[in-house]
């Protein structure tokens, strides 16, 4: 009787949040996950999705996750103490989003998990650095390479608040992944925030994250739902864009500037336009994609803008788990060759809770002598133990890669590949 009363408040709430959903992101869906079929849309009118007060998992479960027009209520976070490090894990899912985020007042987030099967690995990952509950749980849209792990995440650890988009009735979503993941989030007696532009998610000392977008409902494109946040800390700044395209970039009224850029829609065609990157003008992009996707993500054109700013591009397909770490002054980048896909869990090194993984390098460009051919533009990869440099894929990068530009590496003594055949 349990079941059928939970299974009938699930149909109830499904009705009436309007978040968004579909079968993957357009365009973006590995082949591996599950293909989603969308059913008819529900017409009935959707109120605000609400935030309520956290609670912990042992508290007393409910039949149906709550919705209301209330304003969020969070608990005081406390502030950062002096001296302690932001730490961003932008995650290896394979073809699809995750950034779990260790906050330097000892507070976590997790942006987005992956695809259905990389729910037990983002689990692993996460404990295995110590932690045991999510404060903030933001699901930057339903698509299922975003939110596909995040029901096992809700079932595993101890969830504070949770953050999903609202959207219009016609494009309330209606897929397996996104009903499994509100059977979670129900069965915990847990509430949802709507996740819109002007959302103080966290703002203490320091320390702040803020929502920037959506800025409208009724897109009719599920990718430009998706929740866009500002993290700040001291000077330092990390945009998180999901799956945000040139529509949403073009609504965003706040200041988009920022030092690292996870860029939106897996360096898609059509998002990360040259406006809207000439705004935020990062030192350091990351791209979340799959190795050999059947999307061509990350696209030429994306990787061209980036590259006509001066960004440095880290890709998850190329480098594995990136790890950002921040003093609130400086931003050091770490390459992991470990991943959280379900056929390559976290390594055993990673389950030692230490930030620092394979290698090190300051978020600063390196002041080197200007070089012929527009060689500081051309960026190339070395490892942690070569002293060769090499193109994007090159076999001898599995282990460790580390973008450098073509310039420095001449600079530092470093030989082209004779296997790959880098520029020179």
């Amino acid at each position: 009787m349990k079941q059928k009363r939970i299974s009938a408040a699930l149909m109830s709430l499904v009705m009436a949040l309007s978040l968004v959903g579909a079968s993957g992101c357009s365009g973006t869906t590995s082949s591996s996950s599950p293909q989603l079929t969308s059913e008819p849309a529900s017409s009935v009118s959707t109120p605000i999705v609400s935030s309520a007060p956290k609670e912990s998992s042992n508290a007393k479960k409910s039949d149906a996750a709550t919705v209301s027009n209330e304003p969020a209520i969070s608990d005081s976070a406390p502030a950062p103490s002096s001296g302690a490090l932001l730490k961003v894990n932008y995650l290896d899912v394979g073809q699809g989003d995750s950034e779990f985020i260790e906050l330097p007042n000892g507070q976590t987030m997790l942006i987005d998990a992956g695809n259905p099967e990389n729910g037990s690995g983002i689990v692993s990952y996460i404990t295995s650095r110590g932690h045991n509950k999510i404060d903030y749980l933001i699901a930057t849209h339903p698509h299922a390479d975003h939110i596909g792990g995040m029901a096992t995440v809700v079932d595993s650890l101890d969830i504070g608040t949770i953050y999903m988009p609202r959207t219009s009735d016609g494009d309330t979503p209606t897929t397996s992944v996104y009903k499994k993941l509100l059977t979670s989030i129900q069965s915990k007696g847990l509430k949802i925030n709507t996740a819109k532009a002007g959302v103080s998610i966290v703002n203490t000392g320091s320390l702040s994250a803020t929502m920037i977008a959506p800025n409208s409902t009724g897109y009719g494109d599920l990718n430009q739902y998706s929740a866009v946040i500002m993290l700040t800390y001291g000077k330092n700044k990390f945009l998180f864009m999901g799956d945000a395209g040139n529509t949403s970039e073009s609504e965003i009224a706040a200041d988009v500037s920022a030092d690292v850029l996870k860029v939106g829609h897996h360096g898609s065609k059509t998002a990360t336009s040259q406006k809207f990157l000439n705004k935020v003008h990062p030192k350091q992009a990351v791209i979340e994609v799959g190795s050999g996707n059947k999307y061509g993500h990350p696209t030429q054109q994306a990787l061209n803008r980036l590259k006509s700013i001066g960004a440095t591009v880290y890709r998850t397909d190329l480098c594995s788990t990136i790890v950002f770490t921040s003093d609130s002054n400086t931003i050091t980048v770490n390459k992991s060759a470990s991943s959280v896909k379900e056929q390559a869990p976290p390594s055993s090194k990673a389950s030692t809770g230490k930030a620092t993984l394979k290698s090190n390098a300051t978020i600063t460009p390196k002041s080197t002598a200007p070089a012929a051919n527009n060689a500081q533009g051309i960026t190339v990869y070395i490892t942690n133990t070569g002293k060769k440099y090499h193109s994007a894929g090159c076999r001898y990068l599995s282990k460790s890669c580390i973008p450098i530009s073509l310039s420095e590496a001449k600079a530092e003594g470093y030989i082209p590949c004779s296997r790959c055949n880098p520029p020179e």
